[in-house]
């Protein structure tokens, strides 16, 4: 039994990386394209792609740990490796969460309505709000790598003269709870940002009910903020559900159902900018009306039957 939900777990895990991957891909490919061709770089896309660079490291970095404790069990007795996965997936995933902080305000700001004086003065700043929360995510996550390193260097001192020292668990302790947070920060920012931006967009359909085509507009703008929000959460404590499944479960099975939830927003999510975004729905529309040209290209074609009366 737990051989068969073992299977089934990874090759959903497996589905949704490969999914994750051409989303997030297909978003940089057609943001690239489009600067090359342009040489202008707007804003949002600048942060989508971000976005889908740093969850195509998420998705790879989550893969390999797995990989490589399904080919041997012997890989967490390597402290070095187990050490540099930490770290890359550490930097990954909170670069990931604080371009998706970014995202949710831009599109609080953008789209909400609210006469709040502190709401319009960051509307009329728009950049430089960003631009705070991207150096403020870069100068938490140097203090972050600053408490990691420490605590390295004490654990390979303590190897060396096999001693336990009371500093590396104050260390450790230290950086865990600095770790969660820094993850909590972006979290409750994006959250407020969320609820807010479906608050504003509720009460426009409400004044806006006899206007059809406004209406429905504004109907697919909340179900996509609906779903980013139930996503993120989804993401955000999965994450927490992470060290329990490491630490308390230690269960194969347990980790492989963790990383089936942590994989559902950053391959799940990029669908859902594709389709709400207008310049990637207008490629993802272009590049399945040439797959299906060529599909039709290579199918053979049938011959002609002539009925003789």
């Amino acid at each position: 039994m737990e051989r068969t939900l073992n299977n089934i777990l990874t090759i959903i895990s497996a589905g949704e990386f490969l999914l994750g991957i051409l989303g997030n891909g297909f978003i940089v490919l057609v943001n690239c394209i489009d600067w090359i061709r342009s040489r202008k770089f707007s804003l949002i896309d600048f942060i989508l792609t971000c976005l889908a660079i740093s969850r195509i490291f998420v998705l790879c970095i989550m893969i390999s740990s797995t990989g490589l404790y399904v080919i041997s069990e012997e890989i967490q007795c390597n402290k070095n490796l187990l050490i540099n996965l930490g770290f890359l997936w550490t930097g990954s995933n909170y670069f990931s969460i604080a371009c998706t902080t970014c995202i949710s305000v831009f599109y609080l700001l953008k789209i909400a309505n609210f006469s709040n004086f502190l709401f319009l003065w960051m509307k009329r700043r728009i950049h430089k709000v960003l631009l705070v929360i991207a150096l403020g995510a870069v100068f938490s996550f140097c203090l972050c790598l600053l408490q990691k390193n420490m605590a390295v260097e004490i654990l390979f001192q303590n190897q060396v003269n096999s001693k336990k020292n009371v500093t590396l668990d104050f260390l450790m302790i230290r950086y865990d709870l600095f770790l969660t947070i820094m993850f909590f920060i972006p979290f409750v920012v994006s959250l407020a940002s969320f609820l807010l931006l479906i608050l504003s967009l509720c009460g426009h359909l409400r004044r806006m009910k006899g206007v059809d085509c406004s209406s429905e507009a504004h109907v697919r703008a909340l179900k996509a903020m609906i779903s980013f929000l139930l996503l993120f959460i989804l993401y955000y404590l999965s994450n927490i559900m992470t060290a329990w499944a490491n630490h308390i479960l230690g269960s194969f099975v347990a980790k492989i159902f963790v990383n089936m939830l942590l994989f559902s927003c950053p391959s799940g999510h990029p669908l859902l900018l594709i389709l709400w975004n207008s310049k990637l729905k207008k490629a993802s529309l272009c590049v399945l009306r040439k797959l299906r040209g060529y599909m039709n290209l290579r199918k053979p074609a049938l011959p002609k039957i002539s009925l003789k009366q």
